[in-house]
């Protein structure tokens, strides 16, 4: 077990490390597609001038063998050729890797339409994780009076944490995101949910609760953000 352990250790600092890298193909491909792009006008231009003006065959035939074109267009139009095999089946490679890693998503987020549909979904998630309660966590509490607060969602304090019983999520919607000045979240023994706005959601936690997450999310026609 220690062996594949640290087989697994080192393939997960590789596939890191490899990630990184490659920002540096997207830094590469904006000039990259200039240059094919540029490409593809000019010779779409030069298509479209002889096929209206047939009489310049000669002209253009000329031009063509004076610069060796057709030779420099076959050696590039190869090169390419061939890319675009390597990127084809990569790109394959890189499907079932993303359906893998999806398999092992702890975190997404969540929009809907309005406020009243994301909160009839915390509702449906609560019901479905069983959850009793939760904890109220500010990010940053130097102006918050959390005893005010507690009084408001009839929860009760412990330190800088608001534990809040789950039938009172009404009153997180009521009484602390008609503010839209702070920023919280609610942790649950089976995740944990930020409120982005009253109506984006994002959410972490074991991969098997975001599937569900993701399941009872469609229920409510919310947008779920493939990032």
């Amino acid at each position: 077990m220690v062996d594949i352990n640290n087989k697994l250790r080192k393939i997960f600092e590789s596939l890191n490390k490899t990630l990184y890298r490659s920002n540096k193909a997207v830094e590469l491909y904006t000039p990259l597609y200039e240059i094919f792009n540029d490409l593809s006008r000019d010779i779409k231009e030069v298509a479209d001038i002889q096929k209206k003006n047939t009489h310049l065959d000669k002209e253009i035939e000329l031009e063509i063998k004076k610069r060796e074109l057709v030779s420099l267009f076959k050696k590039m139009y190869n090169v390419i050729s061939g890319i675009k095999e390597d990127m084809d089946n990569f790109y394959k490679e890189l499907v079932d890797g993303d359906k893998f890693l999806e398999k092992f998503r702890s975190y997404r987020t969540y929009v809907f339409q309005d406020t009243k549909k994301s909160h009839e979904y915390l509702k449906k998630i609560i019901d479905s994780f069983n959850i009793e309660e939760f904890i109220l966590k500010f990010n940053v509490v130097g102006t918050i009076d959390l005893n005010d607060v507690s009084s408001k969602v009839k929860g009760r304090k412990i330190g800088i944490d608001i534990i809040v019983p789950s039938e009172n999520l009404n009153l997180i919607y009521e009484e602390i995101l008609k503010s839209k000045t702070v920023k919280f979240r609610l942790i649950t023994n089976t995740v944990v949910i930020y409120f982005e706005k009253d109506n984006i959601l994002h959410i972490e936690g074991p991969s098997k609760k975001i599937k569900l997450c993701d399941i009872e999310a469609q229920g409510f026609k919310a947008k779920i953000l493939d990032n």
